[in-house]
């Protein structure tokens, strides 16, 4: 387990979550709070395989990390219910250097 601080921003978006965070087996592992205040670990797959490190400074890494979620619930505004999509891609820009 290795002690990393983090950066990540979904692209295209102006929302980024910064702290500390753990590497693990190649996952990084942050905390995270969901909507209704409930504590949870936030699990980003195979960061190490996808992050590249920079050739200046050899202990930070960055890149681009997709994450698949399927069976997504999304409100559809016209017809005033919920339905459910397959599948959902998220690319997230991951920057983190080693502690």
């Amino acid at each position: 387990m290795q002690k990393v601080v983090y950066s990540i921003s979904k692209v295209n978006r102006d929302k980024t979550w910064k702290g500390v965070g753990y590497l693990v087996e190649g996952n990084l592992l942050i905390p995270s709070t969901s909507s209704k205040g409930n504590p949870y670990i936030r699990v980003f797959e195979d960061v190490t395989k996808q992050c590249k490190s920079s050739v200046t400074k050899p202990d930070e890494y960055k890149g681009y990390v997709t994450l698949a979620y399927e069976n997504v619930n999304i409100f559809n505004k016209e017809k005033d219910r919920y339905e459910t999509l397959d599948y959902v891609e998220t690319t997230f820009y991951v920057w983190f250097k080693l502690v």
